[in-house]
């Protein structure tokens, strides 16, 4: 039977622990069509059948100029208050974290471009946006001195220096007709659960809002693109969401991945069973700023699984030993040697229905340009069609250097012509 143990004050938070929030609309930004003659919108992305179809490489052909940008911004806004602590290091203490979890990312506002087309077959998208950084911190393992353990950067910022994250985007369309979409585009699948369950209330990071749609029966497309874990594979993770049984307690999760191979894995533990100790499970002796491994590092040997973990934090790998003590490069923010929390391996990308929706990315030194590539019609049941003549509602997130925190804009509408 499930245990109830905790009910909320309040009847819904909106958007803790998710990819989306409800977003009023935005002030017109200051802008510049990019293309003499084709002009720009705010809210529509008009796909047009390209003269020739671009070539799929990740730079920006003559031929996008036939694309009229959808240009805007994406703001990150308020989540509400959090009722338990999201990070392990903050032991329970909710005084060390922002009563919004938005907090440190909140009024930031990220200027972008899209744009649209298609060859008959496939969907091409062209996203842009501002950044001057290419983050690629994800959660690195460092040493901290005053406990003599390694630890991970948060996943949560707890203030506007505490960012160490990757970089993402996040897509939903509709399939069918869910109730409230055409309204709410991604802010329908957002709920707060009423009721927290679990072994013990005060779980750090235990999520109390999730991902589900309305009704039994409702799906969305959700596409959730990661800098460090996808840009080798050159794809995304092309999920949906759907209903959950469970809804209104924080199991239910009705976010999904299509079927297919995951290209990263996050299982980089490593616990000494007779120290107790945890810290990284592999190591590149000498590397510096590197932000994940490989599995072919693995397989090679170039990566070095750890064996022991001393009680001074001395770390025994497969060759050797690290003393992180007294040695700035394992330090905790800006040393250079601290080890990666994700294992990629991007064998198999594109042969497969998690895998369809393809991305070539490069950050140019002032931001980020996409290029997406997505069959119309994929005959997947979890994946929208994209139909000439149809005009299909949508919300876009970006996520800089956030796990959760992220600019939005809802309320969009892409229409295909043949």
């Amino acid at each position: 039977m499930r245990t109830i143990k905790l009910l909320f004050a309040t009847l819904f938070i909106t958007a803790l622990l998710v990819n989306c929030t409800h977003d009023d609309a935005p002030d017109s930004p200051d802008y510049e069509p990019i293309e003499e003659g084709v002009g720009s919108s705010l809210d529509t992305l008009l796909v047009k059948r390209f003269s020739v179809a671009p070539n799929f490489d990740g730079d920006i052909d003559a031929v996008w100029s036939e694309a009229r940008p959808l240009v805007n911004r994406a703001t990150v806004t308020p989540a509400g208050d959090r009722i338990i602590t999201l990070n392990g290091s903050s032991n329970f203490d909710v005084s060390l974290e922002p009563t919004d979890l938005m907090d440190p990312y909140t009024g930031e506002s990220y200027k972008y471009s899209l744009r649209g087309g298609h060859d008959g077959e496939y969907l091409y998208l062209l996203f842009e946006w501002e950044d001057d950084t290419d983050s690629r911190d994800r959660q690195s393992w460092y040493f901290n001195t005053e406990t003599s353990k390694w630890q991970q950067e948060n996943k949560y910022a707890n203030h506007k220096n505490d960012k160490f994250y990757e970089d993402k985007f996040g897509f939903m369309f509709p399939i069918g007709n869910p109730e409230g979409f055409a309204g709410g585009t991604c802010t329908v699948t957002c709920h707060g659960s009423l009721i927290l369950t679990g072994d013990d209330e005060t779980d750090a990071g235990n999520k109390v809002t999730r991902h589900y749609m309305k009704n039994e029966g409702e799906l969305t497309d959700f596409w959730h693109w990661k800098r460090d874990r996808h840009v080798l594979a050159e794809a995304c993770d092309d999920g949906f969401i759907q209903w959950e049984d469970d809804n209104g307690y924080a199991t239910a999760n009705g976010r999904k991945n299509d079927e297919g191979i995951s290209p990263y894995s996050t299982s980089m533990k490593f616990t000494d069973e007779i120290t107790e100790m945890s810290g990284p499970k592999y190591v590149i002796p000498g590397r510096e700023n590197y932000y994940w491994i490989t599995q072919a590092e693995i397989d090679g040997g170039t990566a070095r699984p750890v064996t022991a973990i001393a009680v001074d934090g001395t770390l025994t790998y497969d060759g050797g030993a690290i003393d992180p003590n007294g040695d700035p490069s394992y330090s905790q923010g800006f040393g250079n040697k601290r080890m990666p929390s994700i294992i990629v391996n991007p064998g198999g990308q594109g042969s497969d229905q998690r895998s369809e929706v393809q991305v070539k990315a490069k950050h140019i030194g002032s931001g980020w340009q996409l290029e997406i590539r997505r069959k119309l019609n994929t005959s997947d049941p979890t994946d929208v069609v994209f139909g000439f003549g149809d005009e299909i509602p949508f919300g876009l997130a970006i996520f800089n250097n956030a796990a959760i925190a992220h600019g939005q804009t809802n309320f969009l509408t892409m229409r295909i012509e043949e």
